[in-house]
């Protein structure tokens, strides 16, 4: 993911954007989630997300959040939680796969 998120940053300074990559996010805890129903996988991330301390930009800095695939949207929603408990406003995600 990160490799895809410097290309992507790399691209939109190609068009005059300015994007940082911060890996900023942890996730610890938790088993793997193949299989889970969506409550489960809620479940399975609750305070399993956190935030890398000094990796962060500033507080109020729009921020794109970068996975691989979304399949209930769980992932997400942790990730979005904790970067606003950071003051870190997520202002899209871009995922690189969709489950339906």
């Amino acid at each position: 993911m990160l490799r895809a998120a410097v290309h992507t940053a790399g691209e939109l300074a190609r068009h005059g954007m300015t994007a940082h990559v911060a890996p900023a996010l942890r996730v610890a805890g938790t088993r793997d989630s193949v299989g889970l129903t969506r409550s489960q996988r809620a479940a399975n991330l609750r305070g399993a997300v956190s935030v890398k301390r000094g990796t962060t930009p500033p507080p109020g800095t729009p921020a794109i959040l970068v996975d691989d695939v979304v399949t209930t949207g769980a992932t997400a929603a942790a990730c979005v939680r904790a970067l606003d408990k950071a003051d870190i406003p997520v202002v899209a995600i871009l995922a690189f796969t969709a489950t339906v």
